[in-house]
């Protein structure tokens, strides 16, 4: 299915030929992590992304029968805005999963959340995270860590999340942001990204092959840390 068949892919590297077969894998492969999160240690902790891709994936998964009373699910980033607008991540993770019994934490309570109120939220979990999911934006970001003014410190804070202003505004969402850090990303068990689009693989395979050279910021952010990927060209 590949257009390039003789290009470089790094492991746990997973593609579909449509968006229904890939997210039907990522569904059943969290649920996986879940499952074995839960038999393990009595809870599963997750960190997820927003955007259009995971939709139809947080659809399935939350038909899952799963004991959900003992998953925490929070964004893996969040635009610094109330619960009600449409830029908040959370409110899309409130739609999916908000009637499974899951326990849901926001990265931000409202617009005026600081990076502090969010580390304190996140030192009352049961840490590292289970899995922390990911997406992969066409300029190379993940979570909402772009290259910009809070670049250096989201790579090297020992925090669990901190605000980031990316430098220029993405005209869709012109807002700040709080993120997980690449320090909190890497220490997960489980890292998985998944995307849609060759334009996005081209930069994703360019970035993970670069590792932390690399002038993307998801080649910097995992650094080659073991991570799945999956990937569907629509």
């Amino acid at each position: 299915m590949n257009d390039r068949a003789d290009q470089w892919h790094p492991e746990g590297w997973h593609e579909f030929d449509g968006a229904d077969a890939m997210a039907q894998a990522c569904a059943e492969r969290v649920a996986g992590i879940i499952g074995n999160a839960i038999a393990e240690r009595g809870t599963a902790l997750l960190a997820v992304p927003g955007g259009s891709t995971p939709a139809p994936a947080f659809e399935l998964l939350g038909r899952q029968a799963l004991d959900w009373t003992k998953v925490t699910i929070l964004p893996g980033d969040d635009r610094m805005v109330d619960h009600g607008d449409p830029l908040s991540n959370f409110a899309m993770i409130d739609r999916y999963f908000g009637g499974t019994g899951a326990t849901l934490l926001p990265l931000v309570e409202d617009a005026g959340t600081s990076a502090d109120d969010a580390n304190r939220r996140l030192s009352t979990l049961p840490w590292p995270l289970d899995l922390v999911w990911l997406g992969a934006g066409g300029d190379g970001h993940t979570a909402s860590i772009f290259r910009g003014p809070d670049y250096l410190e989201a790579l090297t804070t020992d925090a669990r999340a901190l605000k980031v202003t990316p430098d220029p505004l993405p005209p869709e969402a012109p807002v700040s942001r709080i993120t997980l850090s690449a320090g909190a990303i890497r220490s997960a068990r489980h890292r998985m990204v998944s995307l849609r689009g060759t334009d996005k693989r081209d930069v994703l395979l360019a970035a993970m092959s670069d590792g932390n050279r690399s002038p993307y910021p998801i080649g910097a952010v995992l650094d080659r840390a073991d991570t799945e990927f999956y990937w569907s060209p629509a």
